[in-house]
């Protein structure tokens, strides 16, 4: 599964140190950018936090120089000087990868589709409207929707406790509708709330004396205990040798970005 919003910050994020890959995304996103969800791209970039802002404003103000997009931009930033190519091709969404492209043209970009897209992915099919709210929109807003959904036909509701949960009870009808769904559904934001925290980080204290490098990672890992956890990653344990520390550490890292 592709999820285009993060995708689209990776890049912008990557911009500075392959320009030409940059300049390939700016020319598709100035041609389909109507396939990207504007409120999730904000929710996202300020969930990312400082890393992100600067270089996703860059790439987002120059999107909007050569385009009718309107992106937002968090930082006062001069737009790159770009011409679009015009090589990009339309995305074939009936590639079970491109499933959140195929949803948002058949149901619009929102929340609407996305949620439809968040419970064609999931093993599980019972959901609370908190359980939603990963995908990346307000739960007040998703809690109206399910509400929709039951009304639908396609969900049900139940009561456990004082809480409502909501049951997805023709998925295979749905599935049907919508052609098929991929096989492989990384949890994309909590990748890259890692990997890009690891490397911020690591620009931040790569030139600082060794001691106060291996002390800041060290916090560092231990703010991301949870979010490790949950990608099931272990970091190697602390070394008194502090270089040899930093070449495990380094591995590690490249270890995991290439497994991802």
């Amino acid at each position: 599964l592709i999820d285009l919003e993060e995708l689209i910050i990776l890049t912008a994020v990557i911009a500075r140190v392959d320009p030409r890959l940059r300049d390939e995304a700016l020319d598709w996103c100035s041609r389909y950018h109507h396939f990207v969800s504007i409120s999730r791209l904000r929710m996202l970039v300020k969930d990312f936090g400082q890393a992100v802002i600067e270089p996703f404003s860059l790439f987002a103000s120059t999107m909007n120089s050569v385009s009718q997009a309107n992106w937002p931009v968090f930082s006062s930033v001069l737009p790159l000087k770009f011409k679009p190519s015009g090589k990009s091709k339309q995305p074939r969404c009936e590639l079970p990868a491109l499933l959140f492209l195929r949803i948002r043209a058949l149901f619009g970009v929102g929340a609407r589709a996305d949620l439809i897209t968040f419970f064609l992915t999931q093993k599980r099919n019972d959901f609370t409207a908190s359980d939603t709210t990963e995908i990346g929109y307000s739960k007040r807003s998703l809690a109206d929707l399910l509400d929709n959904f039951v009304q639908s036909g396609f969900f049900e509701m139940f009561m456990i406790r004082n809480q409502k949960n909501y049951r997805f009870i023709k998925r295979d009808q749905m599935t049907k509708i919508v052609g098929q769904i991929p096989e492989e559904v990384p949890p994309w934001r909590d990748i890259l709330q890692v990997v890009l925290s690891l490397r911020n980080c690591i620009e931040q204290n790569e030139r600082k004396a060794t001691g106060v490098r291996m002390n800041e990672i060290r916090n560092h890992l231990k703010k991301m205990e949870d979010k490790l956890r949950k990608l099931n990653l272990t970091p190697p344990p602390m070394q008194s040798d502090f270089d040899l520390y930093w070449e495990s550490f380094s591995n590690w890292i490249l270890k995991i970005v290439h497994s991802f």
